[in-house]
């Protein structure tokens, strides 16, 4: 309710700038715009963050068994057959984006390269999971804002960066803007959905052992040591992504926000100790 809550209050702030600014025919068009904007904020949310990722879809002939733990887990838990994506990143990540009934898995391209089977029906079942319990289009929301927000102030500053005379210059400005936004991301992240998201679905996984317990081999195999997420290592990844496109800044981005790996793995090796 919270994602939605801002998706519209932020429209609606949107609309009400465009119609103090502007008037006449800049009006009209400022308003054509802003409807373009509400259709695809209610009706393409997940089309928007599979273009901010630069995924790319999996057909069945190319991924034969991540397409058939996909829809094996998906006649399992009786929720609607996924399309498949993967995405070219920094971090081992993988995104479940829920539409209405579209549904989207999209998963990191080191990742899926290195997957033995059985993980792949874990990622899927897990990821599919959230479908079931009706809890992935309020994350869908969220990142979809995040990251259209990121998109956008990474291209308005780009624009504005390119008048500076001193490539050096740029360079740091882009830098300092990252690191202001990715704390902000974070931020508004866990105000809207916290680690409550994350224990529900621990809590859900519970009761199913057999998937929990391939889950957990994943996390033995992906778990890197404390300083690869270290505040330290996300500065010199960030300070890497100011010379890159704001294409690569905003995939960076939506990696850094919490992951259900990051918890689900942490509690992994919680039990274990």
């Amino acid at each position: 309710m919270r994602a939605a809550l801002i998706l519209l209050v932020s429209l609606i702030l949107f609309g009400l700038f465009l119609w103090v600014t502007l008037s006449g025919a800049l009006l009209f068009v400022g308003a054509l715009f802003w409807l373009l904007l509400v259709v695809i904020a209610i009706g393409h949310q997940d089309s928007i963050l599979l273009f901010l990722l630069g995924a790319r879809e999996i057909r069945s002939g190319d991924e034969k068994v991540l397409y058939e733990a996909a829809s094996h887990e998906a006649y399992k838990l009786a929720v609607p057959q996924p399309k498949l994506y993967f995405y070219n990143g920094s971090l081992e990540r993988v995104f479940v984006f829920q539409s209405f009934q579209s549904v989207s898995i999209v998963v990191g391209k080191s990742f899926l390269e290195s997957a033995a089977a059985e993980e792949l029906q874990a990622v899927c079942f897990e990821l599919l999971l959230q479908v079931r319990m009706g809890i992935a289009p309020k994350r869908t929301k969220l990142l979809f804002f995040l990251g259209s927000s990121s998109w956008l102030i990474h291209s308005f500053f780009g624009l504005a960066t390119n008048l500076l005379p001193f490539k050096e210059v740029r360079k740091a400005s882009r830098w300092f803007l990252n690191f202001l936004m990715f704390p902000t991301m974070e931020f508004l992240y866990r105000l809207v959905l916290g680690d409550g998201y994350f224990r529900r679905l621990a809590e859900s996984l519970r009761q199913f052992p057999r998937e929990e317990e391939l889950l957990a081999r994943v996390g033995l195999r992906l778990r890197k040591p404390l300083s690869y997420y270290s505040l330290p290592s996300r500065k010199l990844l960030e300070l890497q992504a100011a010379g890159k496109s704001r294409h690569y800044q905003g995939i960076l981005g939506l990696e850094f926000l919490p992951h259900e790996w990051d918890y689900l793995f942490r509690e992994d090796l919680n039990r274990a100790d």
